[in-house]
């Protein structure tokens, strides 16, 4: 009985710990809030990079307990880069744009999306993640036109550490984009402006996108990814819990991308048990392997009752949490098959 409650309690945390990356909290409204004086980001400056290569950060932390056979991958290995963006830290202040200076915010990204996100693309190349002025959560409510321009701000941001890392690091290597909600949201411009029918497209290894729906009319000339090791491509998925599907979905005349991220394919059928890697939990415990099916179901992917301890009473309708940490070994399995099949 105590290690059934040890697993419920640690797939409790996954949910709500986890929560402070991506779950809704009590949402301003948007005239309570104003533009701000906040200092743009220096990427000249090591302070303005959430990570870089040859420093010790929280993404380069491991999980606990992962299986003997999951390898340790130093970051010089591959002449393979990964540019991440992460996800909303910003829920609660009077400012459209969170500052670079707030700590709890930076403290709250680096134990977090760093820690528990960015460290599944550690597959033996360097990481690069800069930290950015990101939009209130509330911007993907509201979607008026001040909530656009807060995240043109953000991804103003966003852009300028890209191009200072193409001018001074990148020299020629291979690039993998990854990110998760608004991360992905900001991926999607970078891959319009700079990769889509243009030169460096033929660096890129692959663009993981979930937790924000892509469209495959979102590129010209950049296809869905469809088979484990195909490169230059995008992979996009957003969780759900059984048959639940987001009323907002339909507003567009195609189906969202949507990768598998143990199959990784584009099909609708569902993973074997088997092949699920295992979870990875908030406290940076890996877990409950071979405990997840989902199946691909009209552009999302619908997550079956978890097959774990007191499974059903954790089943949830949105699994945006968890849209990484999830499948967190999987992720990074097909991050090095992508990247090598790339060389």
């Amino acid at each position: 009985m105590n290690n059934l409650r040890k697993n419920y309690t640690g797939f409790i945390i996954l949910i709500t710990g986890f929560c402070l990356i991506s779950c809704d909290s009590e949402l301003q409204k948007p005239e309570d809030l104003t533009w701000n004086e906040h200092r743009e980001p220096q990427y000249t400056s090591d302070q303005d990079w959430a990570a870089l290569p040859g420093r010790k950060e929280r993404a380069d932390e491991l999980p606990k307990h992962l299986p003997d056979d999951a390898m340790i991958y130093d970051e010089e290995e591959l002449p393979v880069d990964v540019f991440f963006v992460y996800p909303t830290q910003y829920f609660e202040g009077e400012w459209w744009n969170a500052s670079l200076e707030d700590e709890a915010i930076n403290r709250v990204t680096d134990d977090y999306p760093m820690r528990l996100q960015a460290s599944a693309f550690q597959m033996g190349g360097r990481l690069y993640a800069p930290r950015y002025r990101q939009a209130h959560i509330g911007v993907f409510t509201w979607q008026d036109s001040t909530s656009y321009s807060s995240l043109e701000l953000a991804y103003a941001d966003v852009k300028a550490a890209f191009e200072h890392y193409l001018e001074h690091w990148n020299n020629g290597r291979k690039i993998i984009l990854a990110g998760h909600s608004q991360g992905s949201w900001h991926l999607r411009w970078l891959l319009q402006e700079f990769f889509d029918g243009q030169p460096l497209q033929s660096q890129l290894i692959a663009a993981y996108g979930p937790g924000f729906d892509w469209y495959a009319s979102d590129f010209q000339n950049i296809p869905p990814c469809t088979s484990p090791a195909e490169v230059g491509c995008v992979c996009s998925w957003m969780t759900y819990g059984g048959t639940y599907r987001p009323d907002w979905l339909g507003y567009k005349n195609e189906e969202s991308i949507c990768t598998h991220p143990v199959t990784w394919t584009a099909d609708s059928a569902c993973n074997l048990k088997s092949d699920h890697a295992g979870v990875v939990l908030s406290k940076m415990k890996f877990s409950h392997e071979q405990s997840l099916v989902a199946c691909i179901n009209e552009g999302i992917l619908s997550l079956s009752e978890p097959d774990v301890p007191f499974g059903k009473r954790l089943q949830r309708e949105n699994w945006h949490i968890g849209d990484i940490n999830l499948f967190w070994l999987n992720i990074r399995s097909n991050a090095r098959q992508r990247a090598l099949a790339g060389l």
